[in-house]
């Protein structure tokens, strides 16, 4: 009985300790994945107040595109005499 009552005590820890890692790891991947969302905003209202209207592909592109390669083309733009050399990679 005591057994049992001791292998139901780890099996209720072990739970317990893997939701919180998985919580953990959850709201860790949701903020990252906010922030990304959030530059990209910006970088499209930068692009927008610069180029005007933005294609639709721009848009799409920016949106789909990982973290760094965000954050480089929001370093582009500040160099960038076209909408065009905002995605070029600096020679």
């Amino acid at each position: 009985k005591a057994l049992e009552e001791s292998e139901q005590k780890g099996a209720r820890k072990g739970i317990r300790k893997g939701t919180r890692k998985g919580m953990q790891k959850g709201m860790q991947k949701g903020m990252q994945k906010g922030m990304q969302k959030g530059e990209a905003a910006i970088l499209l209202r930068q692009l927008r107040r610069r180029f005007g209207e933005l294609p639709d592909q721009v848009v799409a592109r920016i949106n789909t595109a990982n973290q760094e390669s965000i954050e480089r083309w929001s370093e582009n733009i500040l160099d960038a005499r076209s909408i065009e050399e905002v995605f070029t990679d600096p020679s």
